[in-house]
Order: structure tokens, then sequence, then C-alpha cells
């Protein structure tokens, strides 16, 4: 049987795991609101077509994060030392993702999960848990 990481890992890859998911949450709802999202876009005077193509776009960029949220996340649960690293890298390129075009409630707690992930995966016990692997 193989060894169980501490507490903080499992947090930590709780809190990768929650936020992948909340990401493709927040994308589903864009997709289910579709339709008001081309109501605006025709009141501003914009082609209801561009809608679909954004979110398309905001589709491929949520599950991009999402897998490597995931995968990495899961890595960093196996002690790999590395994946911290990487997910402190996809958390920075998200961090702009959000905070560069301006953020919003719902953003604020993405980049709140992102802070607790980062301080979880960063923690001494973390350390110690990849150092042993």
């Amino acid at each position: 049987m193989t060894e169980q990481p501490p507490a903080v890992v499992r947090g930590a890859v709780g809190v990768w795991f929650a936020l992948g998911a909340f990401v493709l949450l927040t994308n589903v709802y864009l997709w289910l609101r579709r339709g008001a999202l081309e109501e605006s876009a025709i009141r501003a005077g914009h082609d209801p077509a561009t809608v679909t193509g954004l979110l398309t776009q905001l589709t491929v960029v949520a599950v991009g994060f999402a897998l490597g949220y995931g995968l990495f996340g899961w890595l960093l649960r196996l002690g790999r030392r590395w994946a911290r690293g990487v997910l402190t890298a996809v958390a920075v390129v998200h961090v702009l993702w959000i905070v560069l075009p301006g953020a919003s409630a719902v953003n604020l707690v993405t980049l709140l999960l992102i802070a607790v992930g980062l301080a979880l995966t960063w923690l001494r016990g973390t350390a110690q848990w990849v150092k042993q692997h």
C-alpha cells in the first residue's frame, strides 16, 4: 500500500481540483447564459455571432487551466517536486489572464482559490513530502 500524503498536501491538491472544477463551472454558466449575452451584444450594436466565438475561446482556456490544475495537482500528490513549480507557473498565467482585462466578483473567488492553493503548495509540510519522493 502506498503512503498517504500529509493533510497539507491533500489540502493543496483539493484546492487545485476545486479550482479546476470552479473554472469549468463558471464556463458552463456562461454557455447557459449565451442567449442573454447575445441580446446584450445586439443592444451594444455588435454581431451576436461573436458571442459564440468568444465563448468557444473561453472554453478552450478554461479546459486548459482545469487540466493543468488537475494533472499537476495529482502529480503533486504523488510527490513530484517539480509539480509545485509548474502549478505556480499555471497559477501566475491564470492570474494574468484574470487581472489584465479587469477582475469581477467571480474572478475574486478564483484569485482567492489560487492564493490558498499556492500557500498550501509551498508550505513546509508539502516541501517535506515532495523531498521524500
